[in-house]
């Protein structure tokens, strides 16, 4: 316990400034980014638009926080985000919508979910690439999903429209589900043994190992509170939505790649937080909202998003680098 302590404390003295750069830096860029809009943006400023711009990141955001330690622990990213929320709202309203309890569905979800992860948590702790191994798990998912339902839309029951129809202050109830696992997340990955040797897999897996972490262990925690946040991202998309097909969120893992990128997740592992990628979701989400109020075209509101991770992870790189000198 004193050695993994020990090399803890030296991994987090490396990074410790690192991190307070790019929580500030962060910080400025959403600020300059809020001020900028206002300035350009007609209607920005109103509170049905503002409205808006916190649900549409609740989706996003969620899924962008369940991947954070994933990344921390130096495993990159999945590439079946998009795919494995999907198979999560199909199951919920397939179970609900053929008679079952909506809690059963939800259930069933996050052990299939869980079941899948940790599946894919052990072919990586093996060796496997994490970007094939999960490209391969999303082409199966989604194969299977496509392959039972026919490619159908199915609508969503009555039973679960409560989720996202239900406010309180104004604001719908899933927002509330993602400031809070927003918050739940952050803590375990910065105050729990377990999100500080996750973090520490990442930053140094020689040393870990020495401390007696178990990287395998770790790779399936990742993946087990991924597959929590993915169904909970599933649920709330299925009653927003009302209906799921297996094109839903078809473009859900690479907005949540940019996210965790925009937020400064060190995409090496070993440095971020859940915290940093919500920022960076809310981000990506205020500039997708003004390029609409704007009426750019497909096509050029992908390039902005695209600038807009470029630039920041330009910004956090030389701003860190100008700090440690």
């Amino acid at each position: 316990m004193t050695q993994l302590s020990a090399t803890e404390a030296a991994a987090t003295n490396v990074t410790a400034l690192s991190q307070r750069v790019g929580r500030w830096l962060l910080a400025a860029i959403l600020v300059a980014l809020v001020a900028f809009s206002s300035l350009a943006t007609e209607g920005f400023l109103t509170w049905d638009n503002l409205r808006a711009v916190l649900i549409n990141t609740t989706t996003t955001g969620i899924v962008a926080v369940a991947i954070t330690p994933l990344t921390l622990s130096g495993n990159l990213f999945t590439m079946a985000a998009g795919q494995t929320t999907m198979l999560a709202s199909m199951i919920l309203v397939a179970t609900a919508g053929a008679g079952h309890s909506a809690v059963l569905g939800a259930v069933l979800a996050l052990v299939v979910l869980i079941v899948i992860g940790t599946l894919q948590a052990l072919a990586i702790a093996q060796g496997l690439n994490p970007i094939i191994t999960t490209l391969a798990a999303g082409t199966i998912i989604y194969g299977a999903v496509t392959w039972l339902t026919g490619g159908r839309v199915l609508a969503a029951p009555d039973s679960i429209d409560w989720i996202s129809t239900t406010s309180l202050f104004g604001l719908p109830l899933p927002v509330y589900v993602f400031l809070a696992f927003t918050g739940l997340m952050w803590f375990l990955c910065d105050a729990t043994v377990v999100g500080r040797q996750i973090t520490l897999l990442g930053a140094n897996p020689d040393s870990a190992r020495l401390s007696g972490v178990s990287p395998r262990a770790l790779v399936v925690s990742a993946f087990v509170l991924m597959s929590v946040g993915m169904t909970i991202a599933g649920i709330l998309s299925a009653s927003e939505l009302g209906q799921v097909s297996p094109d839903n969120l078809s473009t859900l893992t690479i907005d949540a790649v940019a996210t965790i990128l925009i937020g400064g997740t060190a995409i090496q592992g070993g440095e971020g937080s859940p915290l940093r990628s919500a920022v960076g979701a809310l981000i990506l989400v205020i500039l997708q909202n003004v390029m609409l109020l704007h009426g750019l075209s497909t096509g050029a509101r992908i390039f902005g998003e695209g600038l807009l991770v470029v630039l920041v992870i330009t910004v956090l790189h030389v701003g860190r680098q100008v700090f440690r000198q």
